[in-house]
């Protein structure tokens, strides 16, 4: 990696941006190595104690253990780690001072809802709620992300969390506190607002799609909304997808990723410049779903170049609540696989490259006008 500064007059503004530019390119690199090596430190001092402490059978007590001992690997590293941070920063020719001036996630506004979650917390699951399944809880995004990749999976940590994500089931029930838009526009007949209190918190209707948006939203990129039958509401997943089929968004809220260009946003997934989003058309009558990405591990496409099987991280809102999985795969009709952490049978599966909101206050994107006004204004 390259950090000279070229072109610049040496105490010109332009020199001195570049110069912390550079810096703060250093230190990210310091600290996701010491993450990974305090992991690495963590899992060899695990190995070799004892079992026990936890109660329960071996298999539960491994895999909580497994998931604490990634976050106290990442907060250790957060909280100054071991001092190699510091060294390496000093060998590149950075300024190690600065280290601990910076989050200690590249790109996120500290102290909002998007942030990292602060303390030791690896699930947000209690034991009332059946013990910690590998892959499928709610615990927090995985360590090494940045930027816009850490942004949109830390904000949907930060909705599902508090309650262990089952207010994001099919049978859980919103509040204008999860879904937290404050669009609202006059009408003739009163004020169309948001439509979670119309929908009366939309109990008995699945939420993957309101889950994945309201997070894209509160991680400060562009969101669709459309007219409801009173007050605007986001669209679903089997609309969006087949919005995307035509190779764009309407409103151009997001970009459609072709099967040929996964790699390259792969790639750029791993080093946060981008947030993507999963979307997939149910078949047979079948549900949609959305999702959203930290990590693609895997995609096969068909002779088209359209997605046959994906296999990824990341967070959904399922019938049984908002979780956070690793090594899901979804499937196209009649590629489906036989394992627990699969989605098979979709008609179709689009990747969607998300946008940065224009204003960040006002991130919805109108896709229809002439909305009906609320009920809640209704006499």
């Amino acid at each position: 990696m390259n950090f000279k500064i070229a072109n610049a007059a040496p105490h010109s503004p332009e020199a001195k941006q570049r110069a912390d530019a550079d810096n703060k390119a250093r230190i990210d690199a310091a600290r996701k190595f010491e993450g990974v090596l305090m992991q690495q430190l963590v899992q060899v001092m695990r190995n070799s104690a004892k079992s026990g402490g936890l109660g329960g059978s071996e298999g539960a007590s491994g895999q909580y253990m497994s998931m604490f001992d990634d976050a106290l690997a990442e907060q250790m590293a957060a909280g100054g780690g071991i001092g190699l941070a510091s060294s390496l920063i000093e060998a590149m020719g950075g300024d190690a001072e600065s280290l601990n001036q910076l989050p200690s996630r590249a790109g996120l506004p500290m102290g909002d809802d998007t942030a990292a979650p602060q303390g030791l917390v690896p699930s947000a699951l209690s034991a009332s709620q059946g013990g910690l399944r590998p892959g499928r809880d709610v615990s927090p995004p995985l360590p090494g992300l940045s930027g816009a990749t850490a942004k949109l999976a830390h904000a949907a940590y930060a909705i599902s969390a508090p309650e262990g994500g089952k207010q994001w089931a099919r049978e859980g029930t919103l509040t204008e506190r999860d879904l937290a838009s404050k669009l609202e526009t006059q009408t003739a007949g009163g004020t169309a607002r948001f439509a979670v209190r119309d929908a009366q918190g939309y109990r008995d209707a699945y939420k993957c799609n309101l889950f994945a948006f309201e997070a894209a939203r509160r991680a400060g990129f562009e969101v669709p909304v459309i007219n409801r039958d009173h007050g605007y509401g986001f669209p679903t997943s089997n609309n969006v997808t087949s919005d995307a089929q035509d190779g764009s968004m309407k409103g151009n809220w997001a970009e459609v990723v072709p099967g040929h260009r996964i790699g390259e946003l792969k790639g750029k997934l791993e080093r946060g410049e981008v947030a993507l989003m999963l979307t997939g058309a149910g078949s047979d009558g079948r549900h949609g779903h959305m999702a959203v990405v930290e990590r693609i591990h895997e995609v096969k496409l068909d002779d088209k170049g359209e997605v046959q099987r994906i296999e990824f991280d990341g967070y959904e809102a399922r019938a049984d609540g908002a979780q956070h999985l690793t090594r899901r795969s979804w499937n196209r009709l009649g590629h489906g696989e036989d394992n627990k952490l699969a989605r098979n049978g979709f008609g179709a599966i689009e990747l969607l490259a998300l946008r940065p909101a224009a204003s960040p206050q006002t991130p919805e994107i109108r896709l229809s006008d002439g909305v009906r006004p609320s009920r809640s204004n209704t006499p």
